[in-house]
């Protein structure tokens, strides 16, 4: 029904849902999650970048003046005051511009990673590959579970003696320009003396969370409610009301957006909403509550060849996306180049404002036969 009444809104007012929940807020002090609208990068729907912002207030803000950085989105918990359940949600096709899946260097490709924390972890086990099975069947583990391919964790085998796995350096960073990740900052910026990556933290049970269509709900958790789980004799895992968390010991502003921390970039998608509160890493007497917030964003994706949006798949957008293909811009690895080529010449021709006819007159019969029965 949400689908519906916006459509019927674009139909009326011939108007771009590209606004609907983008640009930074009116107050740059606020607190708040926010769509920056890249456009239409590629045939393939809209690219959008996701920020928080945490503004300059100093009464806020590090003694530095540096806006404090996200830790945690996630629900209310307790008795924090207002409560506060979370919810994020994405509808629409997510278009991926990196490698397949099983080419790509996942954790579930390294095989002689697996092989090795199945025999040696490094933590005390009642038995060889214990610690390994419990963290893949811990709903609440962060790190080093198969299937976390919501973000660039890159793994190899290498080292004297057949030691050890290693996080390695990112690969297909000039393909990101429309690819879509839940991100820790700018794709591929490494941080702090050691010059390390910094990875956005999901537990397990959510890595779902860009397996489009998802829907995400929960309560605020009550007083005392802190589910969590122990593998072995590591530090246990727990489940805090969050779906991201982040490293907030390191800087890692937007240089794009100052105030403002990027967490995703997304092409394709129709719909991203989400709401709850973020939270802030606590100590040094620095403010700790968390600050509400509550984004929704429509894309119009109506006619994504268009991409001058100038209302006519044309000669100048097909121009637009063999300037792509013949810069190698589309992973070769993939069939996104010829996709698109494909899906441009489908299009041309096509207007937007006849769309959008096309649209209103199936949606008046869809409502007369409504009313007929």
């Amino acid at each position: 029904m949400k689908k519906l009444a916006c459509l019927v809104c674009s139909i009326f007012t011939f108007s771009s849902f590209a606004g609907d929940g983008s640009g930074p807020p009116s107050d740059p002090n606020a607190v708040a999650m926010w769509i920056d609208d890249l456009g239409r990068l590629t045939p393939f729907g809209r690219t959008f970048d996701v920020y928080i912002q945490t503004g300059f207030d100093p009464e806020f803000s590090y003694p530095n003046g540096d806006p404090r950085r996200p830790y945690m989105i996630g629900s209310t918990r307790g008795n924090e005051s207002p409560s506060r359940s979370f919810g994020w949600a994405i509808e629409g096709e997510i278009f991926k511009n990196h490698r397949p899946d099983h080419l790509y260097p996942w954790l579930d490709n390294c095989q002689e990673c697996i092989d090795y924390w199945t025999i040696d972890s490094g933590i005390e086990c009642p038995a060889p590959g214990a610690y390994w099975n419990c963290i893949q069947d811990n709903p609440y583990q962060r790190w080093m579970y198969l299937g976390a391919k919501f973000t660039p964790i890159n793994w190899v085998f290498e080292g004297p003696q057949g030691c050890c796995p290693r996080t390695a350096d990112l690969v297909d960073l000039e393909y990101a320009w429309c690819d879509s990740w839940i991100l820790h900052g700018p794709l591929g910026k490494k941080y702090g003396n050691s010059q390390q990556y910094k990875y956005p933290q999901v537990q397990a049970q959510h890595k779902d969370l860009m397996d489009s269509p998802v829907s995400k709900f929960w309560e605020p958790f009550p007083v005392g409610v802190i589910p969590g789980q122990v593998c072995c004799s590591s530090p246990s895992q727990n489940d805090y009301g969050d779906l991201i968390r982040w490293n907030a010991d390191v800087d890692w502003m937007s240089e794009k957006h100052p105030g403002s921390f990027h967490i995703a970039r997304f092409t394709g998608p129709d719909h991203f909403s989400s709401s709850g509160v973020v939270r802030f890493a606590c100590g040094n007497d620095h403010p700790c509550d968390p600050s509400p917030y509550q984004v929704i964003y429509e894309a119009d994706n109506s006619c994504p060849s268009d991409l001058n949006e100038d209302g006519t798949v044309g000669f100048e957008d097909m121009l637009q996306v063999l300037s792509d293909v013949s810069g190698y811009k589309y992973h070769p690895q993939t069939n996104n180049g010829f996709n698109a080529i494909v899906t441009c010449a489908v299009g041309i021709g096509r207007n937007h404002s006849n769309i959008q006819r096309r649209l209103f007159t199936q949606f008046s019969l869809h409502i007369g036969k409504r009313r007929s029965n």
